[in-house]
């Protein structure tokens, strides 16, 4: 049992002795995120086209076009539908109409990856969200595939309530979603490989700094040690 508890302490120690030294270099890991950080930005901004990202909204509610009231079920049964809208929006035959109407040079399926459709937890609101090199035809690819997505709502799902709640707006600032996203991972990275070059070189130096450590890796005693003095610790300093 003793050895064990001595094995288990002397692993313990390892490690807070590990942490001291991560965290003695803490500047140099978070230079080395930092950096990395940037790099992935610059890379980011040299490989990536600028996108611009416009928003609008339609209000959709199940209701025939002959009824003048609108009661509580026919509410609560637009939050019901109101995914099976989302998908529709998103529909082949939306974006090829919109792909048509405006005579795009892109697929349907390119279309529908710049377009995102975003719901409320309770309600009828839906945001339509399309994305493009030029904000001005962000604008307008939003607008097209909101119109054709109402006529498709209504022909599908026979509902006479397809209003808009937010016309599509000319965005002014670019998109930086990618941009966040990868200097954010660049920056992890930069961390962990700098944490992990600080463990590899911990773990490979095996030169002896305390009286305990003759101990753990000697297993002989220490009967005294010599102190240095502020002047030669200097001098070792400058001639490393």
């Amino acid at each position: 049992m003793e050895p064990r508890n001595q094995e288990k302490e002397s692993q313990q120690i390892d490690l807070m002795e590990l942490l001291s030294v991560m965290l003695s270099r803490f500047w140099l890991i978070l230079f080395a995120g930092i950096l990395v950080g940037i790099c992935a930005l610059i890379y980011t901004k040299a490989t990536t086209t600028p996108m611009y990202t416009s928003t609008t909204k339609m209000y959709i509610l199940s209701k025939n076009e002959d009824t003048a009231a609108v009661n509580s079920s026919d509410l609560a049964l637009s939050a019901t539908l109101a995914n099976d809208y989302a998908q529709l929006i998103k529909d082949r035959t939306v974006m090829e109409s919109v792909v048509s109407e405006l005579g795009l040079s892109m697929s349907a399926e390119d279309l529908a990856s710049r377009v995102a459709v975003t719901l409320p937890d309770a309600g009828r609101i839906v945001t339509i969200s399309v994305s493009d090199p030029d904000p001005y035809m962000a604008s307008k690819l939003a607008t097209q595939v909101r119109d054709m997505a109402a006529v498709h709502i209504q022909e599908v799902m026979d509902t006479g309530a397809v209003n808009v709640v937010e016309e599509a707006n000319i965005p002014q600032a670019q998109t930086l979603g990618s941009y966040k996203r990868n200097g954010m991972m660049g920056m992890l990275a930069g961390m962990v490989i700098a944490m992990a070059i600080i463990f590899i070189r911990y773990m490979m130096n095996d030169t002896i700094k305390r009286p305990e450590d003759v101990e753990r890796y000697l297993g002989v005693s220490v009967l005294g040690s010599i102190p240095i003095m502020e002047s030669d610790r200097k001098k070792s300093k400058k001639q490393k």
